[in-house]
Parts: C-alpha cells; sequence; structure tokens
C-alpha cells in the first residue's frame, strides 16, 4: 500500500484513498485534531524523543519557567593568516598566522530541545545539522523521527506493511535549484531511514487540486493558493472532468503564518518588554534608545534566550534599574532569563487565530514580573502584516502573469493552508481575481486527500 504524507512546517498528515474515500490517519491522540501531528520534536538528556502535542507540554513542563545558566565552552580553535602590514626589526617576514580558541555560551540548564518548523532547515543547503546535548543528528534524522513515528502509527491503524509513500514538497524549496534538489534528496533519504522503500513527490498545490478535482466534476482553470506556516505555494493549473491536469505556472513566495506571528510580536508585543522605551538618559539629557540587534532577537521564540548573554543582559539591567519603563524591562529580563519565549509565542499563534473568526484578540500572559494582556484588532494585524500581504499580492500577479492568462481566466482560487483563511487574504485574493470563486478546501486536509489520492494511483500502477 502507498500513503500519502504531507510532511508540513507547523503539521504532519497522513491518509490513503481507496479509490472512493480518503482515510486520514490518527497520527496523535492529544492534538484536537487527532490526524494531525504537529511537526515539533523534543530532546531530552537522555536522547528520549517525544513529537507532537506530547513534545510542546514536556517543554512547556520541563524547560519554560526555569533559570537560562550560561557557561562557557570551548568548542575548538581557528587559525587565520592575514597579510603583514608593517614589520619591526625582529619580526619575520611573511604573513601572520594567529590562533584563538573558539567559546561559545552554552545553557547547561537545558533539560531538552524543542525543535520546531524543522522544514524550513531545507532552504539552507549550509545546514547540515544540530547537536542536541552529546548527539548529533543530521537535517536528514531529525525528519526521520517524524516519519517513523507516522510510518508507525498508519501500520498499526490499517493493519499492514507499508513501504511506499508519496510525500508532498512545496513548488520551490529555493531559487536557488541545486539547493532545490538538495532540500528534496533529504527529505527522500529521511524517508528511506524511516524505512520507506519506494518514495515519491508530488507539489503540494498539486496535490490540492487533485483533491479538489476529485468532487470538480468539470472542466476549470484553477489557481491553488496553499498558504501553510512556512511558505506560500502558488500553482495555476488545467483541470479536466476527468481528471486530468496542465499546469501552466508555479510559484514559491517565502512567507508563512510563522512570519505573521513575528510580526504580531514586532508592532504589538515587543513594546510591552521595552524595545520603544528608552534604556536611560546619556550626561546630555538624550535617551539611550533600546539596541536594534536586541530588537531583533524578540522575532522568534528560540532566539530569545540570546539576551541573557553577558554583552545583552547588563543592557537590559540597566534598563531596570534606569529607565523610565522600568517595568518593561523587568518583564523582559525574566521573559529571557526564565525561557518565557515559547509559552508567548504560543499565545500570539492563539490570539492570531482568533482574529480569523472575531473582530479582535488578546494577546495575555501572567507570570511572575509578566502581566500582559494585548489587544489586537483585526485592522491593526491588517497594518502589521502589510509587508506579507505586498509580498503575497506580487506573487499572486507574478504567477498569473506566467500563465499566460488573465485574471478574469481564473474560474476557481482553491485555498489551503492554516494561513490561507485570514480574512486579509481571503479579500486580497478576491480583489485580484473578482470573477473567480474562492474555495476555503480543507484546510489541514486536502494536500494530504490530494497526496493519498496520488498515492493509489501508483500503487494501481505497480
Amino acid at each position: 500500500m502507498w500513503l500519502g504524507i504531507d510532511f508540513g512546517t507547523t503539521n504532519t498528515s497522513a491518509a490513503v484513498y481507496d479509490g472512493h474515500r480518503v482515510e486520514y490517519i490518527p497520527l496523535d491522540p492529544q492534538n484536537r485534531s487527532a490526524h494531525n501531528l504537529r511537526s515539533m520534536i523534543y530532546i531530552d538528556s537522555k536522547q528520549r524523543v517525544r513529537l507532537g502535542v506530547d513534545a510542546v507540554q514536556t517543554f512547556l513542563r520541563e524547560d519554560t519557567g526555569r533559570p537560562v545558566v550560561l557557561e562557557d565552552k570551548f568548542v575548538g580553535t581557528i587559525e587565520n593568516t592575514v597579510a603583514q602590514q608593517y614589520r619591526g626589526p625582529l619580526d619575520p617576514d611573511g604573513p601572520i598566522t594567529i590562533i584563538y580558541d573558539v567559546v561559545v555560551h552554552e545553557d547547561v540548564g537545558i533539560r531538552g530541545r524543542l525543535l520546531q518548523s524543522i522544514k524550513t532547515a531545507l532552504r539552507d543547503a549550509s545546514y547540515q545539522g544540530t547537536q542536541i546535548f552529546n548527539k548529533y543528528y543530521t537535517v536528514e534524522e531529525l525528519i526521520t523521527l517524524i516519519l517513523e513515528h507516522v510510518k508507525q502509527k498508519a501500520e498499526l491503524h490499517l493493519k499492514q506493511p507499508i513501504h511506499q509513500a508519496v510525500i508532498g514538497r512545496p513548488v520551490t524549496f529555493s531559487q536557488d535549484d541545486e539547493v532545490d534538489c538538495i532540500a528534496e534528496e533529504k527529505i527522500r533519504q529521511a524517508a528511506k531511514l524511516a524505512g520507506f522503500t519506494g518514495v515519491a513527490f508530488v507539489t503540494e498545490p498539486v496535490a490540492a487540486a487533485t483533491f479538489y478535482a476529485e468532487r470538480a466534476g468539470n472542466d476549470k482553470t484553477l489557481l491553488v493558493f496553499d498558504f501553510g506556516g512556512g511558505t506560500l505555494d502558488l500553482t495555476i493549473l488545467q483541470i479536466a472532468a476527468t481528471g486530468q491536469q496542465h499546469i501552466l505556472a508555479s510559484k514559491g513566495v517565502l512567507v508563512g503564518g510563522d512570519d505573521l506571528d513575528t510580526a504580531i510580536m514586532r508592532g504589538k508585543v515587543a513594546p510591552y518588554f521595552g524595545t520603544t522605551s528608552p534604556i536611560d538618559m546619556n550626561f546630555d539629557g538624550r535617551p539611550v534608545a533600546f539596541p536594534e540587534p536586541m530588537a531583533e532577537f524578540l522575532d522568534q521564540w528560540q532566539t530569545i534566550p540570546v539576551l541573557t548573554r553577558p554583552q545583552y543582559l547588563p543592557v537590559i539591567q540597566r534598563g531596570v534599574m534606569y529607565s523610565s519603563n522600568r517595568h518593561a524591562f523587568e518583564a523582559l529580563e525574566t521573559l529571557a532569563t526564565k525561557n518565557y519565549g515559547f509559552a508567548l509565542f504560543q499565545e500570539i499563534e492563539r490570539a492570531k487565530c482568533d482574529l480569523s473568526q472575531r473582530m479582535q484578540a488578546a494577546v495575555q500572559m501572567k507570570m511572575e514580573e509578566i502581566d500582559l494582556r494585548i489587544e489586537v484588532s483585526r485592522a491593526e494585524f491588517n497594518t502589521l502584516i502589510s509587508q506579507e500581504k505586498s509580498l503575497v499580492r506580487a506573487g499572486i500577479r507574478e504567477v498569473i502573469a506566467a500563465s499566460g492568462l488573465e485574471a478574469e481566466q481564473i474560474d476557481v482560487v482553491v485555498a489551503t493552508g492554516g494561513s490561507s483563511s485570514i480574512p486579509a487574504f481571503q479579500a486580497l485574493l478576491k480583489a485580484e481575481m473578482p470573477a473567480a470563486q474562492i474555495v476555503v478546501s480543507d484546510l489541514f486536509g486536502s494536500v494530504t486527500g490530494g497526496l493519498a489520492i496520488h498515492a493509489h494511483r501508483l500503487q494501481a500502477e505497480a
């Protein structure tokens, strides 16, 4: 049997198709939607692995609220040979070689590592993996942990061994063709390590179109708008009543739901932690502004603990002592030194999702010196994500131009992926293609269902 697998930035899911019905595999009974596995991995100091909701809950229980304890760790030496600009009477001729130690600041209080958005690492061919306690994991090995779980759950649910899989992939991992090929090969190798002997790939928008085409019943020109946590994939294709597809154009836009979370953090939440407040006053009476490089560490929860390093923490503590907004710097010190960043971004994501249903939402957090409640209106959110909306609009116009069609010739827009339901992007789609029917497909299941249909076809041909 061939299995369809959507290995996503935010969620992973799998399904099979019997020619009549798509059956989704339950991957995480702790999740509100059991067939969705959050693409999260938690690995503790004993190399025990937890996935999905279990990974998140373990990190929140074990590593959130604990002190960040940094110690210097020697990791090697670097030799740097430079030209000699001047020479003393006793100095040798030629270049000078300088040898120096490399020391990093390591959090020795950590109980486990939580890895999120692993799929986005495939965009960077130079990123090979990461050290987790005493073991080095390649990117392929990290992806394998998720695919192994999917295979085991599918075999248990279907009561038969599964060795073949059709795996979804974005239109582009990177604008560099070589990097794109390397990324796909890494997933292929991960699948083989997980025990799949046969692996095929289908782009995620094509899979979503296939899922829609099974129910369409007539000829149409589609634009598939697949907007997930890491990327936006756009594909224009023509489908026939027979199920045949002809792709006219595809484009990947490097913007995703994670970027929208960052926009809320930067525009609404970060000022609560002092980014728009003076740290101190100079002797001439001018305020000392919050350093922009430090503010950038607040854009993602993974980089917030960097603020506890010796070059940054004294700046925060200076704000605690001398700022006119001392509470903000007390909250920032707690956020960084007690590892509350992930919990905060969970709350930001929840508020973002609420704004798809309501006109107002709140980012709330009450922990130690952090007593946060920030109201965010849908109008404010739309302003905060104006840059991301511009990128999406440009992507839509470029893929339509590449297809050789006019916007009025698009019959249906198939919107899938969690971020595609955001009202601002729904409105953008309607404005760009006013004649098209906007169909919000199964946000978290249409790609998986389409992959299962492709898997069934390959199975029939085998």
